[in-house]
């Protein structure tokens, strides 16, 4: 490990290690609990406790509990005595919706037209690996690659602001998306429109990309709506 001397007032040193490791610890306990929200495997009603995921994770409830805290600033999580996944309601879930068609519609514009051919290589890995999935019908594995897929757009768009506005709205609507009730081989139904999106930032059609991300987004939205709507019955 490396390490760096301070200078002491009365001319000795003391060695102290770099931060630099507890740092990426940190981002790596967060980086785990975030995708696991975003693909659905937190489920809304969920009680995080800090000595159960620390223990699962193998490390101290410090950097567990600041990488709750960071969540729940981003409005992933809320704080009743432990951290919750909150379960959101269909309104909630329409405001999402709302939001992510007029900032990924943009993304998916901004990518089409800033795509190169290594950015399109990864949007590619990503579309494969859903398209497996959804064949395969793994669900766990779909949710996965189709959430990469649309932050990989993001990622595209060259903006890191809308980037940053984009993300916290798959760790809001992650673990409700568990609840829809799709039937066995509908997740084949999700691949036309995300192929036609990578063809439309492939060959820089901004409107075309735009278009099929938005459709993407509403059906979605769809599915999701008529399980809550089944379970309100």
């Amino acid at each position: 490990m490396d390490r760096k001397e301070i200078a002491l007032a009365d001319g000795g040193s003391m060695p102290t290690y770099r931060t630099l490791v507890q740092d990426t610890l940190n981002e790596q306990i967060y980086q785990q609990i975030k995708e696991k929200l975003i693909i659905g495997e937190f489920r809304p009603g969920d009680r995080l406790v800090l000595r159960n995921l620390a223990a699962a994770l193998g490390t101290s409830v410090v950097p567990v509990r600041d990488a709750l805290q960071k969540l729940e600033s981003l409005g992933a999580l809320r704080l009743e005595r432990t951290f919750v996944v909150p379960l959101l309601t269909i309104a909630e879930l329409t405001e999402i919706r709302d939001i992510r068609v007029a900032l990924e519609g943009l993304s998916a514009a901004r990518a089409a037209r800033a795509a190169t051919p290594e950015s399109l290589a990864g949007l590619r890995v990503h579309f494969d690996a859903m398209a497996e999935a959804a064949r395969a019908n793994d669900t766990s594995r779909f949710l996965r690659a189709n959430a990469r897929f649309h932050l990989h757009i993001a990622d595209m768009s060259n903006s890191p602001i809308l980037r940053d506005m984009i993300e916290p709205l798959w760790l809001r609507m992650g673990p409700s998306v568990r609840l829809a009730k799709a039937e066995p081989g509908k997740l084949t139904d999700a691949i036309p429109d995300h192929e036609t999106a990578f063809a439309a930032i492939a060959a820089n059609d901004a409107a075309a990309a735009r278009k099929a991300v938005v459709s993407d987004v509403v059906n979605c939205f769809g599915i999701l709506a008529d399980s809550f709507q089944g379970a309100d019955e």
